[in-house]
Parts: structure tokens; C-alpha cells; sequence
């Protein structure tokens, strides 16, 4: 049995989400439909007829899977309205696709509209058959999140949507990724507060259960919810201890003013002086006049550069490295490109990124795409002019990251990118992949600075130079290895990575040109952060007018590696797909993962030009 029986009237189904079902003889009002088990049940308890469905929050893999029934009434929390019936206004708006500092919304979301007939906001109340419904504005997850208190069978029981997953544990942290004195995307669990909030308002109305969209049914929801708090405070205590943030917003941290437990933050040290640094870029520039240029993040770069040569500093520019593909490091590298025709050199990670940028959808993405000349492997090296080159595998900042040991007069410099501040580790976007583990992330960037033992560290963000020493160092990675057990706490995964890697699956190529009546290639890619092998089942959900059936493909991933399935989609030709104007379709994957189904996790873009 898939369900679960709280009272006369209320029953939830078990599946990917837990789904209310509130029955009134063969009639039934649904809290959150979704999943491939719904339908059984209903079938089961003699449901003939849904009435009402009713939602949470707007997250795709709660409000898909489930086949809405003709004259249904459809009940969604008003300031996520738009998310529901003109959803097209976010897959069609370019600036939920490029640039994306903001995290909310979160592009898990209906992939079409669906009619909305009623809107709840804060005491909205309701009945319907033996249950009266009250609105809780609950943001957290997500901004406009609700909960439902059911009064039913003389028992009050609260609908939470992802607030929590079960004692002390969430369902993920990226959904937190919230701004507070800037962007989200420097917000590292910033919703945090929200979150709590939320919780407390629904403790105040003592219901005897907590029903969350994932998890587990809370039958102690004082102690599940105190164990919750205090478990964020002790991950982000760790957090900061070691962020690089305080050294660009120490007001956001002043409440931590002043620990001994925290590392403390460095002072800075000049730059030599045959370097240059110009926004987000530096500079070497070598005896002969030459010049060795990192990253450009606008035209404004360019200009600059052309003054140093108009003003005899430098002769040409020979050779540029770009450290990542964020957008304030490469939407100058086209004009750049075009300017100074030399070699371009980047990371094997890195590259794919910035030259095909359409295939990923990340965080501070830019949709300026640069050639790339030279590919590096991690430990290659190269003499430019007196300097020697080392390029290595960077995954810090974000995962598609490298770095740069310049070795010559007399210094070792090791370029960062954005990866270190004096005060620790840029790692306050859970978007950009910092995992956690033994060679992986942070623990790879630190281990790697400790073994080459820079005299001068670089960011692109900071004009100083600094360095670390060994104790903090150790102390750095001390405080990783507590991060990875304790984060692992707050997840119902076997590792941290899980709830915190906002790509663990992804779609490769994100976005994509087709035509009708061809074929089109698309893989799903799978990080396992599992130390066993791990099975992934996965199936693109086509548009039901393509009438085109496909088929779950299955693969085996091995531990603490990458995996992947290709699948081969026909486009129909269609009138609906000879439009004038570029069409966006959005393909969603069903998935389950190690027996886990996870819902329509994923998706991948279809772009048909007009014509």
C-alpha cells in the first residue's frame, strides 16, 4: 500500500511526493498530484471524481506527473500565479536564461500553463466536505510558498510543501540560495531566516502532524522543527567560518564578529610590479613588452588595453588565459577576440562552457561565446617569454574553473580567478558546484596551494595579493571535512552533494536548435557522489500533441563519477511547429534515481526558428 490513512476523511499517497487526498465519498480534493502510484490509489479508495487540486509552491516535480482531470478548480498561492498560468513568461524571458545572479524563481517549473480558477493569500479559508482549509503564507523554498492547515475529523494537520523533509533534515539547499544585502546568488543558505519564519507561524497553530511535499509524515513537529534549526545554524556556522564574503560585505557576517573559532582574515601584500589589474583582469607584462592578459569582462577592458599599448606600456598581447566562464569574465572576449587575435588557453572543464555556452544553463552564464585555441590539462605547462605556465583543474569558485601558476622573477603567483579572498573560500552559490569531498571542490584547490606553495595568490575581484598559510590551510580543510558530515545531516541523501549540487543531473546540450522532421541528440548526465554504483533510469516526457511514445533508458554509474544516457528524439513535422517566430519547447525527464523517483527532476530546451 502507497498511502497512508491520518483520518476518516484525509489520506496521503506516497510517491516522489507525498499527495493529500481529501475524500468525500468518490469525490476528493488533492494537496500537491504527482507521481506514477496517484492514479492507483485513487482507483483503490473508489475515487471517481476530483473536485479541487490545490498547491504548495510551484516546483515542477510536485506539480507535474499527474494528468489534470477536464473542469477541475485549481487552487495556487497568489504570488506564484504567474508561475502557473502564464509560465511561458519565464521560458520565453531571456533574463531567466542568461546573466542569472537571482535564484528565485527556480527554473524547476511547469514546462506549460495550466488554468488557475483561485488564488490564496494569507488567512484565505475555505471548506470543502468535511474539511476546512486555512492559507499560511510560508515562504522559504520557495518566495510565495503556502501551507494548508486541514481541519478535518476533529484533527488539524498542516501541508507544508518542502518547509522541511522530516526531523532536522530538508529535501535541498539550493532552493535556500536567497540574496540578503546583494544578489542570491552571493545569498548561501539566505532564506534561511525565511525559512524559520515560516515553521514558527506553523507551530503556532499546533497541528498534530506535518505533511511535507518530500519527506516523511512529522508526527512530533516541535522536535522535528527544533532539530532543523538547530542543524542550518551549525552548516552555517561552518559556512562562514571561512568565507570569502567577509571580505566583500563584512556587515552581512557582523554577528559573527570577532570568533576565535573562525579563521581570521588576512592582510594583503602588494602586487609585483609588471603586473596590471583592470576590472576583472590581470596582467603580466613581460620584458619584452609583451602582455599576458586574463579574462575580459566588457569592452571597457579592450579600451584600456588599447591605451597601455597607445602609451608604450605594452607592445601586443600574445597570449590570454580566461580562470572561468561567468559573464563579468568573458562578455567582453568576442570585441577582445576580435581586437587581439592571439591564443586563447583555458582549462578542459572551462572550455566547452565558454565556446558553447547555449549547452548549460548556470549561474552568472553569458551568452558570448569564445574561441578557444588551447585546452589544458590539469599539470600542462608552457614557457611564456621569462614565465613559466602551469594550468591546472580549478573547481573552486564554480566547478568549471582553472587555475594558473606563473613562475619567474623570483615569485611563484598562483591565479585564483574568484576562488580565494583574504577571509577564505568563494563558495556562497550553491549553483556554481562546490562539492565536498576528499579531492573534490575546495579540498582539491586547498590540497593543490599547500603542494605548490604560491608566494602571492591572485583574485580577479581584489587588487591585493595574499597567501595562506599551512595552519590555514588545515583549517580550511578541517572545516570542510566537518561541512561534508554535517551537511550530509541535513539532507535524506547518503552524501551532501546531493542537496547541494544544483547539477548532480543535467541535461547536455541545455539548449538547442531543431528542426521538424529530423532527429535530435540530447544526453542526461549524472554526477553519483556515491561511494557504491548507482543506477539511473530516466525518460523525456514529449509534448502530447508530437504523439511520439519514448521509452525509460537505464544506466550504471560508477562510484564518485560521471555517467550519462543518450537518447535520439524525432521532431514531428507539425503545423504548431512552422511558426514565424522562434518557438521555445521545454522537455522535461522523468527520473529515478538508485530506486528513488524523483519526478520530472530535469529539463532541456528545443528551439525551432521561424520560418
Amino acid at each position: 500500500m502507497s498511502y497512508s490513512q491520518l483520518s476518516h476523511h484525509l489520506i496521503v499517497n506516497h510517491d516522489h511526493v507525498n499527495t493529500g487526498i481529501i475524500r468525500e465519498g468518490t469525490r476528493a480534493l488533492l494537496i500537491d498530484p504527482s507521481g506514477n502510484t496517484l492514479q492507483n490509489t485513487l482507483d483503490e479508495l473508489g475515487i471517481t471524481q476530483i473536485d479541487q487540486i490545490i498547491y504548495t509552491h510551484h516546483h515542477r516535480d510536485n506539480t507535474s506527473g499527474y494528468s489534470i482531470p477536464d473542469n477541475v478548480g485549481i487552487g495556487v498561492p497568489a504570488a506564484e500565479e504567474q508561475w502557473f498560468s502564464n509560465v511561458e513568461s519565464f521560458w520565453n524571458d531571456s533574463k531567466y536564461r542568461w546573466h542569472l545572479y537571482n535564484c528565485h524563481p527556480h527554473n524547476l517549473m511547469l514546462t506549460r500553463s495550466i488554468p488557475v480558477t483561485d488564488t490564496y493569500v494569507e488567512h484565505t479559508q475555505f471548506k470543502w466536505g468535511s474539511a476546512v482549509i486555512t492559507v499560511m503564507e510560508t515562504p522559504g523554498h520557495t518566495d510565495g510558498s503556502v501551507t494548508y492547515m486541514v481541519d478535518i475529523d476533529d484533527q488539524l494537520m498542516a501541508f507544508t510543501g518542502d518547509l522541511i523533509y522530516d526531523e532536522g533534515r530538508i529535501w535541498d539547499l539550493y532552493s535556500l540560495q536567497k540574496g540578503q544585502q546583494t544578489t542570491d546568488y552571493h545569498g548561501f543558505l539566505g532564506a534561511r531566516d525565511e525559512l524559520k519564519n515560516s515553521l514558527e507561524k506553523v507551530q503556532q497553530k499546533s497541528p498534530i502532524v506535518l505533511i511535507p511535499t518530500h519527506g516523511n509524515i512529522i508526527e512530533n513537529p516541535d522536535n522535528a522543527i527544533s532539530k532543523l534549526y538547530n542543524q542550518i545554524d551549525i552548516c552555517y556556522d561552518k559556512y562562514v567560518s571561512i568565507s570569502a564574503l567577509r571580505h566583500y560585505f563584512p556587515d552581512m557576517f557582523a554577528e559573527f564578529s570577532g570568533r576565535d573559532d573562525h579563521m581570521q582574515i588576512r592582510e594583503g601584500k602588494p602586487p609585483p610590479d609588471f603586473l596590471r589589474h583592470i576590472g576583472t583582469t590581470w596582467i603580466i607584462i613581460s620584458d619584452t613588452k609583451e602582455a599576458f592578459v586574463m579574462d575580459c569582462g566588457s569592452h571597457n577592458i579592450v579600451t584600456q588595453i588599447q591605451q597601455m599599448q597607445d602609451d608604450g606600456d605594452i607592445s601586443d598581447v600574445t597570449q590570454f588565459w580566461v580562470t572561468h566562464y561567468h559573464d563579468d569574465h568573458v562578455n567582453g572576449i568576442p570585441d577582445f577576440q576580435t581586437t587581439y587575435p592571439c591564443e586563447t588557453i583555458t582549462d578542459s572543464v572551462v572550455a566547452d562552457v565558454i565556446a558553447n555556452p547555449k549547452a548549460y544553463r548556470l549561474p552568472c552564464i553569458s551568452p558570448a561565446e569564445t574561441r578557444v585555441d588551447i585546452v589544458t590539462h590539469d599539470g600542462d605547462s608552457w614557457q611564456w617569454n621569462e614565465f613559466t605556465m602551469t594550468a591546472y583543474h580549478f573547481p573552486g569558485q564554480t566547478y568549471y574553473h582553472g587555475g594558473l601558476l606563473v613562475e619567474g622573477k623570483d615569485v611563484r603567483m598562483f591565479f585564483s580567478g574568484d576562488s580565494f579572498t583574504m577571509a577564505g573560500i568563494d563558495d556562497y552559490c550553491a549553483g556554481n558546484r562546490n562539492l565536498l569531498g576528499n579531492g573534490v571542490g575546495y579540498d582539491r584547490c586547498l590540497k593543490l596551494i599547500k603542494k605548490l606553495k604560491p608566494t602571492h595568490i591572485f583574485n580577479c575581484h581584489v587588487n591585493p595579493a595574499f597567501d595562506f598559510t599551512n595552519t590555514e590551510i588545515d583549517f580550511m580543510l578541517n572545516t570542510l571535512s566537518e561541512r561534508e558530515e554535517c551537511f550530509t545531516d541535513l539532507f535524506p541523501w547518503e552524501h551532501a552533494n546531493y542537496g547541494m549540487d544544483d547539477q548532480w543531473v543535467r541535461c547536455y546540450p541545455y539548449e538547442q536548435e531543431i528542426v521538424a522532421g529530423k532527429t535530435v541528440s540530447i544526453q542526461l548526465q549524472v554526477t553519483n557522489h556515491s561511494t557504491e554504483s548507482r543506477s539511473l533510469i530516466a525518460q523525456p516526457i514529449l509534448p502530447d500533441e508530437w504523439k511520439i511514445e519514448t521509452s525509460k533508458e537505464e544506466t550504471f554509474v560508477d562510484p564518485k563519477s560521471d555517467g550519462s544516457i543518450d537518447f535520439t528524439i524525432p521532431i514531428p513535422k507539425l503545423a504548431s511547429l512552422n511558426n514565424s517566430e522562434p518557438t521555445r519547447i521545454v522537455i522535461p525527464f522523468d527520473i529515478t534515481y538508485n530506486n528513488r523517483p524523483l519526478g520530472q527532476f530535469r529539463e532541456a530546451i528545443f528551439v525551432m526558428n521561424g520560418g
